[in-house]
């Protein structure tokens, strides 16, 4: 026996500019979050090369 699923007029997961942009902020500041704290890291772990790098420019 096939079920066949009513039609329904409602619309759902509709979301309004606001709603839209406010999810776009959220995203883009997670995504700085996260690229910050990789440069952090990457920074930490490579800190001696980088300031020997620097020193033969500014010395």
């Amino acid at each position: 026996m096939k079920l066949i699923m009513g039609y329904q007029s409602r619309k759902r997961n509709i979301k309004s500019r606001r709603e839209k942009y406010q999810e776009t902020v959220r995203n883009t500041r997670l995504v700085f979050l996260f690229l910050g704290i990789g440069l952090a890291v990457y920074f930490l772990m490579n800190r001696h090369s980088i300031w020997a790098y620097l020193k033969t420019y500014f010395y």
